[in-house]
């Protein structure tokens, strides 16, 4: 089971973003496209300077620099997505486990309520206590 971070702006919680908490594949693979793919501007040019920085230094020391590098934001970059959220006006609204990301969204979901307009309740209506509706009217 894993853990997800459920984050919202304050106005459309239903349209919320769920973060795994959890290693990030993505991250660890294509490091600065997935900052850029997930909005996160400020940690992707904080990424690309580090790594322009990494050029003055020997080959061997850039292999390990960026290796070293794509594993902590594997396992930071997760959080640092919150940062970035939260720095968006989104906010934490609550937590959701599941096997995956529908598992959770189904069990955080369905504790939730929907604010809506009231409306009023739908009148029951029993067979025997007036006469029948329609076109056709009551049978003599």
């Amino acid at each position: 089971m894993t853990t997800y971070a459920v984050y919202a702006k304050p106005d459309d919680k239903l349209n919320a973003v769920f973060v795994a908490d959890r290693f990030s594949w993505g991250a660890f693979v294509f490091t600065t496209f997935w900052a850029l793919w997930n909005r996160m501007w400020i940690v992707a040019v904080v990424l690309l300077a580090l790594l322009a920085l990494s050029y003055a230094l020997p080959v061997a020391l850039q292999f390990v620099f960026s290796t070293c590098l794509s594993f902590l934001l594997g396992f930071h970059g997760n959080d640092l997505l919150c940062w970035s959220l939260a720095r968006r006006g989104y906010a934490e609204i609550g937590l959701a486990t599941g096997s995956n990301l529908e598992a959770a969204e189904l069990s955080f979901y369905s504790g939730f309520e929907v604010a809506g307009p009231e409306q009023p309740p739908i009148p029951l209506l029993s067979v025997a206590s007036h006469e029948p509706l329609g076109l056709f009217g009551a049978r003599n």
